[in-house]
């Protein structure tokens, strides 16, 4: 999925981040990168996707006694 830079600026604005001109290139071809990868997988995985529930990124800590 190829992004251009202004839909780049746009996301990063959803997100209120700010993307230095001079980085935005390296961020769009990152992000372009990542979600093509994202595509494949799914095409690939297809609906064994939906049939897994995601594991949440940060567990919450329980208290140590």
């Amino acid at each position: 999925m190829e992004l251009t830079s202004q839909q780049i600026i746009e996301i990063a604005r959803l997100v209120e981040l700010e993307i230095p001109p001079g980085e935005l290139e390296n961020v769009a071809l990152r992000l372009s990168t990542v979600l093509t990868e994202m595509e494949a997988i799914e095409r690939e995985l297809g609906a064994l996707m939906d049939k897994t529930d995601p594991i949440p990124p940060v567990y919450p800590h329980e208290p140590q006694d």
